[in-house]
């Protein structure tokens, strides 16, 4: 009978501790994702207001793009705002979902409704994936998709 009570005690303890483990997980990882919404939502204001300083500082030098317009990478990017063939009025950030891939990786998915043009095109609603990596304790956008609604 101690055997059994021993092993129920001993399972409660490891319960609870996994469980609280968790909870702190969890709350670490929704700052970490709070900041990686702030950030993408930091990016998008630059772009529209042809920041280009700001967008550097938050986009990593190997960046990629994969927008509606076809690829791009930040020089390309910077190009496109400082020669006005992009052009943002208005974005959204619907329903931003946070997956961590690792601790220095996270994913970021949403919806956003563009206003703009692009080449001189119209600018459509589109789901987005991000990708921000954590590099020297400074998140930075590397990868960004649009796949049109």
């Amino acid at each position: 009978m101690k055997k059994n009570l021993l092993f129920v005690i001993v399972t409660l303890l490891a319960a609870v501790s996994l469980c609280m483990a968790q909870t702190q997980s969890s709350s670490a990882g929704g700052n970490v994702a709070q900041k990686i919404i702030d950030n993408s939502r930091a990016t998008w204001e630059a772009y529209k207001s042809r920041n280009a300083s700001t967008i550097k500082e938050y986009t990593a030098e190997d960046y990629a793009s994969y927008g509606l317009t076809g690829p791009s990478d930040l020089k390309q990017d910077i190009a496109s705002i400082t020669d006005k063939s992009l052009t943002i009025e208005a974005y959204t950030i619907d329903d931003p979902k946070v997956t961590m891939a690792t601790k220095d990786v996270a994913i970021l998915r949403y919806k956003n409704d563009l206003k703009g043009t692009a080449q001189g095109k119209p600018l459509k609603p589109a789901y987005v994936t991000e990708v921000w990596v954590n590099r020297g304790g400074k998140w930075l956008i590397v990868s960004y998709q649009e796949t049109p609604l």
